[in-house]
């Protein structure tokens, strides 16, 4: 009897995974063809599985573009993060306006539109709270862990002036090109 090895690995799977093809510009932004508009992230983008078909968009109207290309494994990678990202914060925030909705004085016409709009936004996100009890009854340790930093992460955020959310975007970009120095300096300041 032949026993079969069926663990893959990644490596293999990105392997054997097809190629898909973006439109890209100088800029790194992708094109969306459908709503002609440029994405930062891969995932709002719409690809091709061909790259003539993206060669005649670079050859008709995108001269200074070029074609991105990765495989359909690593995009799924991607849209795996987008959803897990999604469900965490369609957890929290639904969350956040039951505390909200619970705790609304209905005597005035304001609050009690205020507590009808949190209902209705709850129902909204009734199925993020429950796709993050699936997340977690799958991998608790780290959903549990992730949706405790994302919660941590909104509340500081939500403590900076509006009008001062320039200088954290730019701390954010700093730590996207240097992470190391980033959490150094953090180190040095929290002691």
């Amino acid at each position: 009897m032949i026993k079969s090895n069926l663990k893959i690995t990644k490596k293999e799977l990105m392997k054997n995974s097809p190629k898909i093809y973006f439109l890209k510009n100088k800029e790194g932004k992708f094109y969306n063809t459908i709503q002609k508009t440029y994405y930062t992230s891969i995932v709002n983008a719409n690809y091709d599985r061909s790259p003539k078909q993206i060669e005649g968009l670079i050859e008709l109207k995108f001269h200074d573009h070029e074609i991105h290309t990765i495989t359909e494994y690593e995009f799924m990678e991607e849209m795996a993060l987008i959803t897990t990202n999604a469900v965490v914060a369609g957890e929290y925030f639904s969350r956040l306006l039951f505390d909200i909705a619970c705790v609304l004085p209905t005597v005035s016409q304001v609050n009690k539109t205020m507590y009808q709009k949190c209902k209705s936004a709850i129902e909204v996100l009734k199925p993020f709270s429950k796709m993050h009890t699936d997340f977690v009854s799958k991998e608790e340790n780290k959903t549990d862990e992730v949706s405790g930093y994302y919660t941590e992460f909104i509340t500081e955020i939500s403590k900076i002036q509006i009008h001062k959310t320039h200088e954290i975007t730019a701390i954010l970009q700093a730590y996207q090109k240097d992470r190391s120095s980033i959490l150094g300096i953090i180190k040095k300041i929290l002691k």
